[in-house]
């Protein structure tokens, strides 16, 4: 077995068991938010009509709340996606910068494999990490429909995922990057959480306040609404935004970690 093959797979391997309670958990999770349509879809739909116009992005529009595939859009893919997005800053934090504070990182660099080898093949395993918990909350958003018996469309509910994916992998990224710059896991969860924070509430009050509006061009979390997927379909220039951001944030940071000194325990 190869070098790459063992770094790649052994992360993962150690991995396994926070891979697969995240997966248990929001695929649980959506099943359980699922049950939650049939008493919001009144409720919501009444209130949603006496709320101010600024805070419309927020609870969504009266009609979305009819179907459950706005439903979905409104709350699954919505505002919960923030637990998937927590995931991602978590495992992108430590699937790199977490082995170097334990010290693991530099005996692993003591044998012959690359520094730039052992960077790609971690974030490889994250992102590998990420779209498997990513299939388990689709498969529960699609389960509670299921367990409902509303109409469930597939397509858009995959759409509605990726982009969440995408902004999971965006943020998860950046994290994984100030991670590999600096060594500290905590310090990239922390800096990341914070923008992730900020960015959704800009995101979410968009509407509030042109200026507020203004800002949110800087928030990653407008360019995976859900609700605009489900309105007006996928937008490439989003999905190219948010990969160039992954992409970009990842490689620039391969420059500086494979030239620092890193830290020990």
């Amino acid at each position: 077995m190869t070098m790459r093959k063992n770094v790649f797979t052994k992360v993962l391997y150690e991995k396994r068991r926070p891979i697969l309670l995240w997966s248990a958990t929001v695929f649980i999770m959506n099943i359980a938010l699922a049950f939650l349509f049939p008493p919001l879809r009144d409720t919501m739909g009444e209130v949603t009509t006496t709320i101010p116009a600024g805070l419309e992005k927020w609870f969504g529009e009266a009609e979305v709340w009819q179907t459950y595939t706005g439903y979905a859009g409104q709350e699954l893919f919505g505002q919960m996606a923030i637990v998937l997005i927590i995931m991602a800053i978590l495992f992108g934090s430590s699937f790199l910068a977490g082995y170097e504070k334990n010290g693991t990182l530099l005996t692993l660099l003591a044998r012959p494999v690359s520094r730039q080898k052992v960077y790609l093949q971690k974030y490889a395993a994250f992102v590998v990490s990420l779209l498997v918990v990513s299939l388990a909350y689709y498969a529960g958003a699609v389960v509670g429909g299921w367990a409902l018996g509303e109409s469930v469309d597939y397509w858009i509910f995959a759409e509605c995922m990726l982009m969440v994916t995408l902004l999971s992998l965006a943020l998860g990224s950046i994290a994984y990057a100030i991670g590999g710059v600096t060594g500290k896991s905590g310090t990239a969860g922390v800096v990341v959480g914070f923008y992730a924070v900020i960015a959704y509430l800009l995101a979410s009050l968009s509407m509030a306040a042109d200026v507020v509006d203004k800002l949110s061009y800087g928030s990653l979390f407008r360019y995976a609404s859900a609700p605009d997927v489900i309105a007006n379909g996928l937008n490439v220039g989003h999905i190219t935004l948010l990969l160039a951001v992954a992409i970009v944030a990842v490689l620039a940071a391969m420059v500086v970690f494979v030239r620092r000194d890193l830290s020990t325990r």
